[in-house]
């Protein structure tokens, strides 16, 4: 049994090695960079896949052991995200140092705009990543590349582009295989689909509370240029309340936003109205305690994107729970 079980491992090392293409020397056909990621100089893009709408799971804590899809290890804390998927794995010639390469993409990440939701420099889980996450969750293209070492960084962050979130997952490790080392990058973006723009639920606002601290609303229905709630976003509303009810211990801000059409002092009044109107149903409809909630309005001041574009337009105007 000994002699079989240690056959079985060589075998499946043995086909991971033939599984992976040697490296190249030039990027795989038909690969291409994402357009607000800048490429660690010198790098080469080894293998490259799309998937045009998937679930991904971003780490947002260390694993913890637990099951998971029949695994025994996971993140204590992650997000859920679906949408496009872009996986893209970078060879990095080994003398740049696995540290400088990682500091580059952070750096370069905030210089973009993305917001760093999460960042591990481990040594612990590393058969994790190399194994349960990437292989077998992810399905990340022949992922791990050889990894031969315990030292990694996991990056998770979050971006705006096109009026859509933008999340992007990187695993920076040393690796090898066929004779040489390299710095791999396994990079994936996830471009969230515009479904999101609709019905939130206590679930959802939930999750975004705990990782974000607040969470944006656009399933609300307003009378153009008005304050008055149509009755159509009940259901939303509803959803609100239960959440609210749920954390009764908790104190919130609501905020209304707008674009930027119009006069500002206009949108200013108009925003604040809105959240005020949101305020008051939930407190007279929905029995929330008034102590809980705050309203404010802040009219175009926090555009999570560009107004240049209808979607953008869209995307802007909404209202968002705020933890106080």
């Amino acid at each position: 049994m000994k002699n079989a079980l240690i056959t079985s491992l060589l075998l499946l090392f043995v086909f991971r090695l033939q599984a992976q293409d040697p490296p190249r020397k030039s990027d795989q056909k038909g690969s291409k960079d994402y357009p607000t990621i800048s490429r660690y100089k010198g790098a080469v893009i080894q293998e490259y896949d799309t998937v045009n709408y998937g679930e991904f799971y971003l780490g947002l804590d260390k694993p913890v052991r637990k099951d998971f899809k029949g695994r025994g290890l996971f993140f204590n804390k992650y997000l859920t995200v679906k949408g496009k998927i872009i996986n893209t794995q970078y060879l990095i010639p080994f003398e740049e140092g696995v540290l400088k390469v990682y500091e580059n993409y952070k750096n370069a990440l905030q210089v973009a705009g993305y917001k760093i939701l999460y960042i591990e420099d481990s040594s612990e889980y590393n058969n994790f990543y190399h194994d349960d996450y990437y292989n077998y969750l992810i399905g990340f293209p022949k992922a791990a590349y050889g990894i031969n070492t315990d030292k990694y960084y996991y990056i998770v962050a979050k971006g705006v582009k096109d009026g859509i979130d933008v999340y992007v997952n990187l695993y920076i490790a040393v690796g090898g295989n066929y004779g040489q080392d390299f710095i791999v990058v396994n990079q994936s973006i996830i471009e969230t689909t515009p479904l999101e723009l609709g019905l939130v639920t206590a679930d959802n606002i939930a999750q975004n509370m705990e990782n974000a601290g607040h969470a944006a609303i656009y399933d609300i229905h307003f009378a153009v240029n008005s304050a008055e709630i149509d009755s159509k976003s009940d259901s939303q509303m509803q959803n609100i309340a239960t959440y609210l009810q749920a954390h009764p211990e908790q104190q919130f801000f609501i905020v209304g936003h707008t674009d930027n059409t119009g006069e500002f002092l206009l949108n200013k009044k108009l925003s604040e109205d809105r959240a005020n109107a949101v305020m008051n149903q939930l407190i007279t409809k929905y029995h929330i305690n008034p102590d809980q909630l705050l309203a404010y309005g802040v009219a175009n001041l926090a555009p999570v994107t560009s107004n240049k574009t209808d979607e953008g337009k869209a995307r802007n105007r909404r209202v968002e729970i705020v933890l106080r």
